[in-house]
């Protein structure tokens, strides 16, 4: 019975140091954790800054607003009529302060088109017009143009049956029964019913109209040659 009481008090002085030993290692790995956790954030924060979102230059600038306002001085605030006032005179100034849009000005080019248009449109004798079967056929200006003299031909379809041409059966001559090479430009083949108008070109060489007064053109319908437009008189502008 001695030899084991006396056992037993050595065995929990033993158990008793070994985990007094074990807090102590505990507690001592636990500081150094967070010693070096410490250092550790230390360095890899070096450099960073905080945004400044200018909360410092507002703070210094209202703090000094502060400063000047003397102890006992009313604050005055302005009402709101006298904020929109002010709010309308600004917008009214700068309203006032917009520059005038610019004018384009035609170029020397587009002003020429400007006055060739203005000349056609205003050519004495025109339009001269024929009208057969339906079918409306005018002369609205004519012009002198790098060579040739320009016909400007309107046609369109009034009736209800479509219709064809084949300008090889167009014809022109001057005020002396002679025949001229013309050449029809832009013109169409056929014309639906009830179309629009169609706008073209009749070019004539010019040296065929030196010392031509008028013209005279005609043009059949093709294959059956039943719609007849003739058109007498067109003068020939003088050129130098």
């Amino acid at each position: 019975m001695s030899a084991k009481a006396s056992a037993n008090p050595m065995r929990l002085r033993a158990s008793l140091v070994y985990t007094l030993a074990m807090l102590f290692l505990m507690i001592v790995a636990g500081i150094v954790g967070m010693t070096l956790g410490a250092t550790l954030g230390r360095e890899a924060l070096k450099g960073v800054t905080q945004p400044d979102f200018g909360l410092s230059s507002r703070t210094a600038s209202s703090s000094d607003e502060e400063d000047n306002v003397e102890a006992g001085q009313e604050v005055a605030f302005l009402s709101e009529a006298e904020v929109l006032k002010r709010v309308k005179e600004r917008l009214a100034s700068k309203g006032k302060a917009t520059p005038a849009p610019a004018i384009p000005v035609p170029t020397a080019s587009e002003g020429n088109k400007d006055d060739e248009k203005d000349s056609r449109s205003k050519q004495v004798g025109f339009p001269i017009v024929s009208k057969d079967g339906g079918v409306l056929m005018e002369v609205t200006g004519a012009r002198p143009e790098k060579g040739s003299f320009v016909l400007d031909i309107n046609l369109r379809n009034e009736g209800t049956k479509p219709v064809r041409f084949l300008y090889s059966f167009l014809d022109v001559a001057d005020n002396r029964d002679r025949a001229l090479s013309a050449t029809a430009e832009d013109l169409p083949g056929e014309l639906q019913p009830l179309s629009d108008t169609f706008s073209g070109t009749i070019r004539i060489p010019k040296a065929l109209v030196e010392g031509v007064d008028s013209l005279s053109v005609s043009l059949t319908d093709y294959p059956d040659q039943k719609i007849q437009l003739q058109l007498d008189g067109i003068p020939v502008l003088k050129t130098e």
